[in-house]
């Protein structure tokens, strides 16, 4: 029998001799035997147990104290959040019972935040449906005004071709009115391109000093209902021709020179032009135009930048006016990397001036010169005019028919599409909104049997997307109405020639 170490030593120690034979006795002694390697045995996994149950508590000790670490510092940072998220909150998270205070709060924040963001959303989707509808009225607004303005602006250019003497004061005064009609609707629509960041500006060449002269003279008639003194000065090294935007740089002279005349009573109004410097292929030109009339008050004179602003009420009382023609040009000289300045007295006058940068061409002959090549005849040309309102109608028919030409006239792009089919046109005035076929589908359709014949739109429409569309559809380009007959007259003179040079 294999005795434990500690029950050998007993028995050696205490047994009597002679007993060891005893059948009973040897059964109690391995029972003992196996009770003390049992209490070994169990020793040794108490122990064991012991040691593993130190060391978890020793790792949970530590998880514990890092667990509060974080939570302070997850409370300092909720304190600090609090502080930002509202100021006027003093009380800080302290214990479990504050944390939940928080956390209800935080909750409450989170559900503001949550319908201050939804509401911000829905403010700015009013904001743009806004302006959409505000872009739409003034689409529609613009056409409905343009198309009768077209006819009353046309037909009086006709009507001064030959006038009775009793007759041309009244005329002047009804073209006058007519332009200053048309001066507002472009400031508004105008501004509002700007507002929406559609408006875009051209390059193109053109001659700087005629352009300067040609607006002088067109503005000599207000200059001396006034009975002022328009005078033009310009250095002789300006280059003639540069390229830039002329149709806003003259919307830019024309509002300047437009407010000169209007505030300056039996004065002077003056024109410059100034070479600034100049390299191999820029030049920088500084334009002023000086007037000796009422002059803006110091403390006010910023504010005359500011749309549907004047110096005062009682400047829109007596000279009227809408407040955007200062706004128009300074935004329409930022966009070409400028910016207005004026040099003012009370009383005394008021200089507005600025700085353009332009590249310019070393080809000296000026547009003038170049027009006085084309005269106003299309040679027999066969037109087809597009055009459903009567008095449109009317004053394309007699302005064409003035230019050497035979005029078919069709009602509607149904119409169109079918006389095209039938016969021979050299060009086509194509309006855009019509009943039954509007101008870009009755293109399309002409297109699909005619790619050589130019198409011009005639459009009342102001819409950014005009030449975009009008190119997509087949058409070389547009006129927009009310239209100046010189400029329809030089536009389809080129067009004609463009089409002429290329093979059938």
């Amino acid at each position: 029998m294999n005795q434990h170490r500690l029950l050998a030593r007993q028995i050696k120690k205490y047994f009597p001799d002679g007993m060891e034979g005893d059948e009973s006795l040897q059964k109690f002694i391995q029972a003992v035997n196996d009770s003390y390697f049992s209490f070994d045995k169990d020793k040794e996994l108490a122990d064991h147990a012991f040691g593993i149950s130190e060391r978890e508590y020793i790792d949970i000790q530590t998880k514990l104290m890092e667990e509060v670490e974080v939570r302070r510092l997850s409370i300092d940072r909720i304190n600090a959040a609090i502080s930002q998220m509202e100021t006027s909150r003093s009380d800080q998270v302290r214990d479990d019972k504050s944390l939940l205070d928080v956390v209800s709060y935080l909750q409450e924040q989170i559900s503001k935040r949550r319908q201050a963001e939804l509401a911000m959303q829905a403010a700015m989707y009013e904001a743009e449906k806004a302006s959409i509808v505000k872009s739409e009225f003034l689409s529609i607004m613009s056409h409905e005004i343009r198309t009768p303005l077209n006819a009353v602006i046309g037909l009086c250019h006709i009507l001064l071709r030959d006038p009775r003497p009793d007759q041309l004061q009244n005329l002047h005064v009804l073209r006058t009115s007519a332009d200053n009609l048309l001066a507002l609707i472009n400031d508004i629509l105008d501004f509002s391109k700007i507002e929406a960041g559609k408006l875009e500006l051209e390059h193109s060449p053109f001659d700087l000093p005629g352009l300067v002269r040609d607006l002088l003279t067109a503005m000599d008639v207000k200059s001396k209902e006034r009975s002022n003194r328009l005078v033009f000065e310009a250095e002789e090294n300006i280059p003639a021709r540069v390229v830039g935007d002329p149709l806003r740089l003259m919307q830019v002279l024309n509002n300047l020179l437009s407010n000169a005349v209007k505030f300056t009573q039996n004065g002077d109004i003056t024109l410059s032009l100034r070479l600034r410097e100049m390299d191999q292929q820029r030049c920088t030109v500084h334009f002023a135009v000086a007037d000796t009339g009422v002059g803006i008050d110091e403390n006010i004179r910023e504010h005359i930048f500011k749309p549907f602003n004047q110096a005062s009420s009682s400047i829109t009382r007596q000279f009227g006016g809408t407040g955007l023609g200062l706004a128009i040009t300074s935004e329409l000289l930022q966009l070409m990397g400028s910016n207005v300045k004026v040099d003012t007295k009370l009383g005394k006058g008021s200089t507005f001036h600025f700085d353009l940068t332009f590249e310019y061409l070393k080809d000296q002959v000026r547009a003038s010169e170049e027009k006085a090549i084309i005269q106003h005849d299309l040679d027999g040309a066969h037109v087809l005019l597009v055009e459903d309102t009567p008095f449109n109608v009317l004053f394309a028919t007699q302005l064409l028919e003035g230019w050497n030409t035979t005029v078919d006239v069709a009602e509607n792009g149904r119409i169109a599409v079918d006389m095209m089919k039938e016969g021979k046109y050299d060009f086509v005035l194509m309006d855009l909104q019509m009943p039954e076929m509007d101008g870009y589908t009755a293109t399309r359709k002409i297109r699909k049997f005619d790619q050589h014949t130019p198409i011009i739109a005639l459009t009342a429409s102001v819409s950014t997307d005009v030449r975009e569309k009008i190119a997509e559809c087949g058409m070389q380009d547009y006129v927009s109405k009310p239209f100046n007959p010189d400029d329809l007259f030089h536009f389809e003179s080129a067009v004609a020639s463009i089409e002429a040079s290329q093979p059938a």
